[in-house]
C-alpha cells in the first residue's frame, strides 16, 4: 500500500484514518501538547522579594513553598499545606491549599497562620510586594 502524500490534501476521513501517518501525526501532536505543558509546570521563575538602590533579591518558588509548610507544621489542627504562588500587578500573594481538624476554628487558624507567614515575609524577609494569603481547605482530618 503506497503512501500518497502528494494528495493527502483531497483525502475525505474514511481515507485518512486508514493511513498511518494520520495516527503518527496525532500521536506527534499529543506529545507536542504534553511537552510544552510539562515544561511550563517545571519552569520555576524566581520570586522578586525586594529591590533598591544596591540590587534585587529573589526567592526560589520552592523554598517560598518550604517556608510557608515549616509554617503551618507548628500550628495545631493544620495538616498537609501546599501552596501556589500568584505574581499579579508586581504583588506576590500566596494561596495555601491545607487540611484541617474537623474540631479546628477555621477562622482563628487562618487569623494565625496569615499574622505568622505575614510576619516572616514582611518582617523577616523584608518583603516589599507582599500582597496576602489566601486559604483553601482541600479537606478534613479526625483530631486523635
Amino acid at each position: 500500500m503506497p503512501l500518497d502524500l502528494e494528495n493527502f490534501w483531497l483525502w475525505d476521513l474514511e481515507d485518512a484514518v486508514t493511513k498511518p501517518v494520520w495516527w503518527y501525526s496525532w500521536v506527534l501532536l499529543g506529545l507536542l501538547i504534553l511537552i510544552l505543558w510539562i515544561s511550563k509546570r517545571i519552569k520555576k521563575d524566581l520570586v522578586p522579594i525586594l529591590s533598591d538602590e544596591e540590587g534585587n533579591v529573589r526567592i526560589t518558588p520552592h523554598a517560598l513553598q518550604e517556608l510557608v509548610s515549616k509554617s503551618c507544621i507548628e500550628m495545631e489542627g493544620i495538616h498537609a499545606p501546599s501552596t501556589i504562588i500568584k505574581c499579579q500587578n508586581g504583588k506576590v500573594r500566596l494561596l495555601v491549599r491545607l487540611q484541617v481538624n474537623t474540631n479546628c476554628n477555621v477562622k482563628e487558624a487562618r487569623q494565625e497562620l496569615r499574622k505568622k507567614i505575614e510576619s516572616i515575609m514582611v518582617k523577616n524577609l523584608c518583603f516589599s510586594n507582599f500582597g496576602g494569603v489566601d486559604l483553601i481547605i482541600k479537606g478534613f482530618k479526625d483530631s486523635k
